[in-house]
């Protein structure tokens, strides 16, 4: 599986690339630079994963973005599920 960061998290693709993690920007993939100030709208987005048959997951804080992604059965990781996760998990301990 791929994975590509929405604007919000550019900074976390390049760190998870450094640990080995094949992850891009949305920017880079669909416009093949990671220039954030250039909008793209979440239908671009979404209609780009699409295209990419379910081989690429997003990785977003968008909770919008995340909805349409899961209404389409592209696979989404919401960060704030992961730290609500990760908190119930430290809590029980």
């Amino acid at each position: 599986m791929r994975y590509v960061t929405d604007a919000h998290l550019s900074g976390l693709a390049k760190e998870l690339r450094e640990k080995g993690v094949e992850c891009e920007t949305v920017h880079k993939l669909m416009l093949g630079n990671e220039d954030s100030r250039v909008k793209i709208t979440d239908p671009e987005i979404v209609k780009f994963l699409v295209a990419k048959n379910k081989s690429i997951a997003l990785i977003t804080l968008d909770n919008e973005l995340a909805e349409y992604c899961t209404a389409l059965d592209i696979p989404v990781i919401r960060v704030q599920d992961l730290v609500a996760k990760h908190i119930r998990a430290t809590k029980e301990h």
